[in-house]
């Protein structure tokens, strides 16, 4: 049904406690509001040589980097806590792995596109989501997300990519496949796009690039701003209905069946709260030690999100399922 390739990069937050970003942007100049920073010395107050403050350790940044005893080692908490979290990530790969090992060619041809296009969809927005729920809540131990998320997408898309190129029925041999139509070839252009930021995505490149690799890494916003450009052309500018449209209707919801409208509900919040007025507002209010309102004001842009995100996971569960008993549906 929709032919989602997408890159799987995230923007930055900055690098602080050990952390290192990957999969930039230019959103690597938030810092903690001024109320989770130990208050300033007054001059006078203390010898001249006295370090300056630093920040205060989020409470459950501390207890997730604290050991359990597991059998005879010894774990980090976080280590768990984002394996588990990190799990999701894999499953549109898993879904498809039964036909992977048979070489069933059908089970390709119907639903690749579907499970491992709908599967980076949703990885992209897991990725994108660590930068604000790290401005809004505080915490950083779930910062590796934003790397595992973001190369699961890549995987997705590469892998949706190669499917299509092999098995899809468009005319003209593999370029045929990839590029004959206009949908097809935005979601090549956002592919080839994933390539030298999942090639780069590492510390190694990082050091080597030095300045350059954080313009690099902002080819994510042409990334994700192509993905709405594939989803129009794909959906008819997301009015059309029907096969290529706004597909299975059966619970009576035709118009948010379609990728575009979805996408949009969840690119919505996720763009509102990188805005520079906005990130500026919010750690105003943290300051004043008013969280209650950030939370209260984007409370309907987190609910539009959340909507838009079920019904991308049903049909990612719905198809993936499919694929997994390698019956595919065309629905």
């Amino acid at each position: 049904m929709s032919r989602n390739s997408v890159g799987s990069y995230t923007d930055g937050v900055r690098d602080t406690d050990n952390y290192r970003p990957a999969y930039g942007g230019d959103q690597d100049s938030y810092q903690p509001a001024l109320s989770t920073v130990t208050e300033r010395r007054k001059p006078g107050k203390e010898p001249a040589n006295t370090p300056p403050p630093r920040a205060e350790i989020n409470p459950v940044d501390e207890w997730m980097e604290a050991d359990f005893k597991f059998g005879g080692s010894r774990i980090k908490r976080k280590a768990v806590a984002l394996i588990l979290l990190g799990l999701p990530g894999l499953v549109p790969l898993f879904f498809m792995l039964p036909a992977l090992i048979t070489v069933n060619a059908n089970t390709f041809a119907v639903s690749v596109d579907d499970t491992l296009g709908t599967g980076a969809l949703l990885n992209l927005f897991l990725s994108l989501l660590v930068t604000p729920m790290i401005m809004l809540t505080g915490q950083r131990w779930f910062f590796g997300l934003r790397r595992w998320f973001g190369i699961m997408m890549a995987c997705c898309a590469l892998g949706d990519a190669i499917g299509a190129s092999i098995t899809d029925n468009f005319a003209g041999g593999v370029f045929g496949r990839l590029a004959g139509h206009t949908f097809t070839l935005v979601g090549l252009t956002m592919v080839m796009l994933v390539i030298p930021l999942l090639a780069t995505g590492n510390p190694w490149a990082q050091r080597k690039l030095g300045k350059y690799w954080k313009v690099l890494h902002r080819l994510i916003y042409v990334i994700w701003g192509l993905v709405a450009v594939h989803l129009m052309l794909l959906e008819g500018l997301g009015v059309q209905s029907g096969e290529n449209g706004s597909g299975f209707t059966g619970d009576g919801d035709p118009v948010f069946h379609q990728r575009f409208y979805q996408y949009s509900a969840c690119s919505l919040f996720l763009l509102v709260l990188r805005l520079p007025p906005v990130t500026r507002w919010i750690a105003a209010r943290q300051k004043e030690g008013r969280m209650w309102l950030v939370w209260v004001t984007i409370a309907p842009l987190f609910a539009l999100f959340i909507l838009g995100f079920i019904f991308l996971l049903n049909e990612e569960i719905f198809k993936g399922v499919d694929s997994f008993t390698e019956h595919p549906s065309a629905e």
